[in-house]
């Protein structure tokens, strides 16, 4: 077989996925340039896959045009839902609130900037067959050196203090929204990501892994680099160990 009729058998298996109700969350910081093509990409895949779907996306005090793209494309589409923060909130709470809003059955979660794309959502869908949460593993990430070592040090403490075992806890999900009924999340920076993984896990629900494509940025987004967004992360994977 050829590589043109490998992925034509791909493509097959893959339109004949059919998912639950499916809430698709997006935080979104200073995305004008990408956050109106990643709604409607989504909607045209959700609307394919899905028997019901919502996407709820939050502009997080975002400076640029990123609250008017989002505000066109809920106006003229009911399944787009908007919540915006006037002023920036940062990631930990932003996720936070966005892992806990949703109404259907399965969450789904991609960043505003399209480092991810949607169709990622059928790889994932695979792993749903035997697990319950489902973490997009990026094998080739498209970020500098310097946020690839930070994520290096990151997981080596998450094995250390937890015996977290997976790769690429920050990256996207797909989950049962069952799981937060379960689970309570306490952290509101960025190290939430990590909290939900690790309290469904010894939750008993059955976590996995799946390899995707991680795409290169493309604009400024989020600040997930700055000194006191790493600091305030770090902080609260040593501090919240006494609440496992």
């Amino acid at each position: 077989m050829n590589n043109t009729q490998s992925r034509q058998r791909q493509n097959s298996a893959d339109a004949k996925i059919k998912l639950d109700p499916v809430t698709l969350i997006i935080p979104a910081y200073n995305d004008e340039e990408t956050i109106g093509r990643l709604i409607d990409d989504s909607d045209k895949l959700l609307a394919e896959i899905c028997s019901d779907y919502e996407i709820v996306v939050v502009n997080d005090g975002s400076k640029d045009g990123t609250l008017a793209v989002i505000q066109e494309r809920s106006s003229v589409n009911p399944n787009v839902r908007l919540i915006n923060h006037e002023v920036n909130k940062g990631f930990g709470f932003t996720i936070r609130e966005l892992y806990t809003c949703g109404t259907k059955d399965l969450v789904f979660s991609l960043p505003g900037d399209y480092q991810y794309a949607p169709k990622e959502l059928l790889q994932m869908a695979k792993g749903l067959k035997d697990h319950d949460f489902v973490i997009g593993l990026r094998v080739n990430r498209n970020d500098p050196p310097r946020r690839k070592m930070q994520s290096k040090v990151y997981n080596l403490m998450l094995r250390t203090f937890y015996g977290h075992k997976h790769k690429d806890v920050n990256s996207i999900k797909l989950f049962r929204r069952a799981i937060l009924d379960k689970v309570e999340l306490l952290s509101k920076s960025p190290f939430v990501d990590a909290e939900l993984c690790i309290r469904a896990e010894r939750a008993g629900f059955k976590v996995i892994e799946i390899p995707i494509e991680h795409l290169p940025r493309t604009t400024q987004g989020a600040s997930g680099g700055k000194f006191s967004v790493i600091w305030e992360t770090f902080s609260d994977l040593v501090k919240m160990r006494s609440t496992f």
